[in-house]
């Protein structure tokens, strides 16, 4: 298998979504956009593959020295290698994928963020900055647009992807932001606790309501882009559904619906 199958196969198993967005981009611009959903992926994955910490932060490391790393020389790694083809074929900043390792280092740990504003910087540092390397990708000059686009998508996706785990406090409570917990007369241990029922669901509404404010920020933005960068964004639209029901995003179907729609309709109003 050639490392481009191997890196289309892996996005189809692990961000579906994003494989099914690609398909509209245009295709010479299709494999560098698998790429960065590839290694995306595959450190947002590094959580549940490493039994202490220390293990992540070295595999982050690997990464940041790969990315940094100058030369043609191949790594044996077939996602490493497509992204080291992505970041030279369209000159991308290697100081965004410094800063999203750095941001990533924070899901290692079960520390969770203190504040609104900690949560918001992490997504703005991570699903944040792949979108706007996305952007970069499809139309380089469009993208110094896409910044308020990216900013409050990046919150609306991961966001979203946290309250997938609104069933499991263990999954979700790191994410939740500390001062929105103490707001409820929680700590962050009690949240989905016996005896902190009531509480805690204030806490996940909480939570809604922040994806729902970034969900209309998002599409204020990104209605004012070209079609040119419709296709980094199209992923989003299973989130910006499920934060405007208050509900988790669907089955696969029918996320491939939403997204098709705004592939060929455009974003919906607020």
């Amino acid at each position: 298998m050639d490392g481009a199958t191997f890196v289309r196969d892996f996005v189809r198993q692990n961000d579906p979504d994003r494989f099914f967005a690609s398909l509209f981009a245009p295709a010479d611009k299709r494999d560098a956009l698998l790429a960065l959903a590839a290694f995306d992926a595959e450190i947002a994955s590094l959580r549940g593959k490493v039994r202490e910490p220390m293990a992540g932060e070295i595999r982050i490391r690997w990464w940041q020295d790969r990315i940094e790393a100058e030369g043609a020389i191949a790594s044996g790694n077939p996602i490493a290698d497509a992204l080291a083809a992505t970041i030279k074929t369209h000159g991308l900043p290697k100081s965004a994928f410094a800063t999203y390792l750095d941001a990533r280092l924070f899901d290692l740990y079960d520390d969770g963020f203190p504040t609104r504003g900690d949560l918001e910087a992490y997504c703005g540092e991570t699903s944040g900055i792949m979108l706007q390397l996305s952007a970069l990708i499809l139309d380089r000059d469009a993208a110094t647009r896409a910044a308020d686009a990216c900013g409050h998508g990046g919150c609306l996706r991961t966001i979203t992807q946290a309250l997938r785990w609104r069933s499991d406090p263990a999954r979700l409570r790191p994410s939740l932001p500390g001062d929105l917990l103490a707001a409820l007369g929680l700590d962050r241990a009690q949240f989905g606790e016996t005896g902190h029922e009531e509480a805690s669901r204030a806490a996940i509404e909480g939570a809604q309501a922040i994806a729902r404010e970034h969900r209309d920020a998002f599409l204020a933005a990104v209605s004012t882009l070209p079609e040119t960068l419709r296709p980094a964004f199209i992923a989003l639209a299973p989130a910006a559904a499920s934060a405007r029901q208050g509900r988790a995003p669907g089955g696969p179907l029918r996320r491939q619906w939403q997204m098709l729609k705004v592939a060929l309709c455009g974003w919906p109003p607020r």
